[in-house]
């Protein structure tokens, strides 16, 4: 079967031929119906030869692509709690459900697939779902039912679910009269800025460098939007979040970019009591925050979020079903990906890329006379 790969690293993906693969006793094997595509794909494509942290911690040659939904086509001989037909998402990290981590419920931070400061898994070190199918044990699949198309849901698998994940984690701060700023309203910070409105009564604040993007921000629940202007690092973007708070600072601050500009204006604006965390992995070098007195509000924690549990992907597919989150989605067909990465790259794609592939229930070829965009709630 045909596959996308990232064959060497610093290069481009390629098109290439693989066998198909082969479900274990404890396995689905799915037929994929989307496969999201996301930046840190481009961050791995460009890697150097023994760059950190994508290849100084994993070997080339896989299949890319770590947002997978698709139909079962098969299962393992002791799977018997799924149906053949049924729409299926795959849980972004792979867990070994034996170590601390994973035992205290914690899979996210499995150590078995921890490589560095990041974990391998589907799309990344291992083969991922930008191929026609894709094999994941029996545990790191989740049915949406046979109602739907799991291409619509491909986004939720990492991109959402993450941006979930982070914000859950100070969630229990953000009572009545609380703030939150959510930083960066790309892929992620747009469902941010979903789950706290969904989550809390706390004013949202939202921040970006793209007035369009601000627009959407608006549009899906910020209370107030700040433009990020790099010219002058934030100073203007911190001067208004401190005047709409009357100089407290903000409670609960999620970083979806990551970079040294945002991480200042990050501990610029925290609060005594509050808490940053950081989602955004920026590449190149100088994208740390330095802490000590005076540089960030006293007590205020300081948390870096990685993924997400199969139990958050769960519930967010839950507020998919229910109507409650608005998805933007772009489509590509299979032999589109490398412009999909190309509008990726540029900033210039209107809602998640995902490449679909053809549907077995309506035989409809996957390929797309250009794009195709869904901006709604399932």
């Amino acid at each position: 079967m045909k596959a996308f790969k990232l064959v060497q690293w610093g290069q481009p993906g390629q098109y290439v031929e693989i066998p198909e693969p082969r479900p274990g006793p404890n396995d689905v094997l799915i037929r994929m119906r989307g496969a999201g595509l996301c930046r840190s794909d481009l961050d791995m494509m460009d890697s150097p030869p023994g760059s950190a942290p994508y290849a100084s911690s994993v070997d080339p040659n896989y299949v890319l692509g770590h947002e997978n939904a698709g139909y079962v086509a098969e299962l393992g001989a002791n799977v018997t709690d799924l149906g053949v037909g049924e729409a299926v998402v795959v849980h972004h990290l792979p867990h070994c459900g034996n170590c601390a981590a994973c035992t205290g419920g914690h899979e996210n931070y499995c150590q078995a697939f921890k490589r560095g400061a990041i974990a391998t898994g589907r799309g990344c070190g291992g083969d991922g779902g930008l191929a026609e199918f894709l094999v994941v044990p029996r545990t790191e699949v989740i049915s949406v039912g046979f109602d739907v198309d799991p291409a619509d849901y491909a986004p939720l698998t990492d991109a959402a679910v993450t941006a979930y994940h982070a914000v859950r984690t100070a969630v229990q701060r953000l009572k009545p009269g609380t703030s939150a700023a959510l930083i960066g309203i790309g892929g992620l910070g747009m469902y941010g800025v979903q789950f706290v409105k969904l989550l809390s009564s706390a004013q949202i604040y939202a921040v970006d460098t793209s007035e369009d993007r601000l627009k959407v921000a608006r549009e899906v629940g910020a209370d107030s939007t700040i433009l990020f202007q790099e010219k002058d690092e934030g100073k203007a973007a911190k001067d208004q979040l401190m005047e709409l708070t009357q100089s407290r600072g903000v409670d609960v601050i999620v970083d979806f970019v990551g970079s040294a500009a945002t991480l200042q204006l990050a501990a610029r604006i925290s609060r005594r009591q509050g808490r940053i965390v950081l989602v955004g992995m920026h590449p190149g070098a100088g994208s740390t925050l330095e802490v000590g007195w005076g540089r960030i509000a006293t007590s205020c924690e300081f948390a870096i979020s990685l993924g997400s549990t199969r139990q958050d992907l769960r519930e967010v597919c839950e507020l998919a079903k229910q109507g409650k989150l608005r998805i933007d989605v772009q489509k590509f067909g299979f032999d589109q990906i490398p412009q999909a990465y190309e509008e990726l790259r540029a900033g210039t794609l209107t809602g998640r890329a995902v490449v679909v592939f053809p549907n077995p229930k309506t035989g409809a070829d996957a390929s797309l006379q250009g794009p195709v965009y869904l901006h709604s709630k399932l």
